[in-house]
């Protein structure tokens, strides 16, 4: 069984009500202690799984003390084997990136820029594990709809010829959106989550825009929304046959 998470973490900032986007405005800009404990939190709480799908994790720009906030996670995490994705830089400010972290050997990695009027969203694919080998895909889309119909396009044409997929991240859309359901209706993949998967915003969770998807050849699979506050998103988990 394969204990999987999927979490948007804020780059650590820790918006955990709607005034904490003024109040809190200068964590997006410095590197602050509270942060820093936010990520040990954090760390604290995806080591108890497999593999984990991280957006909106900060690279080593300078509001996070030039840290590689990934680096700093795997290492606190206890985690083995990473993969990581710059999406957007922000001059020296920040390093905007996907990261997958897993207790199994990482033996593939791809990076794609995902196509979009607005730069700056990408998709990470690894292959981890070599007798039942399984791909992980981690994604952050844009916010528009003409953007994110393309972009479900790419990630149509990258993942349909692999036969054993988790696909993964903030979507920015919910599953009543015309581009999820025309995505869902026409792929080879099964969306794991349903409209009742509430995980935005953190203190009153009203929408589904984070994912989970996987292969129709997979076993039995449960997804819950974590009950852990420590970004403006809750996680995801599943645990998943992966057999």
């Amino acid at each position: 069984m394969l204990k999987f998470l999927s979490y948007n973490i804020q780059a650590g900032i820790g918006t955990l009500r709607p005034r904490d986007y003024l109040l809190r405005a200068h964590r997006q800009l410095l590197s602050v202690q509270p942060k820093t404990d936010n990520l040990d939190k954090i760390a604290n709480y995806i080591r108890h799984f497999d593999v984990v799908c991280l957006q909106e994790v900060d690279l080593g720009g300078f509001r996070s003390g030039y840290v590689n906030q990934a680096e700093y996670l795997k290492t606190r995490s206890g985690f083995p084997y990473m993969a990581t994705q710059m999406n957007r830089r922000l001059g020296r400010l920040s390093l905007h990136g996907n990261v997958i972290l897993s207790r199994r050997k990482i033996t593939h990695e791809k990076r794609f820029v995902l196509p979009g009027s607005v730069t700056g969203r990408g998709l990470l694919v690894v292959e981890i594990g070599h007798k039942f080998p399984l791909t992980v895909a981690n994604t952050h889309f844009s916010l528009g709809e003409p953007d994110q119909r393309r972009q479900f396009a790419f990630l149509k044409e990258v993942l349909e010829p692999i036969e054993k997929v988790i696909l993964a991240g903030d979507f920015n859309c919910t599953p009543g959106s015309a581009v999820l359901r025309e995505f869902d209706n026409g792929c080879h993949l099964d969306m794991v989550t349903e409209d009742y998967h509430h995980a935005f915003p953190s203190w009153k969770p009203s929408k589904a825009i984070d994912h989970i998807f996987v292969s129709k050849s997979f076993g039995p699979h449960q997804c819950e929304v974590g009950a852990v506050r420590y970004s403006d998103h809750l996680p995801l988990t599943m645990h998943l046959d992966d057999r």
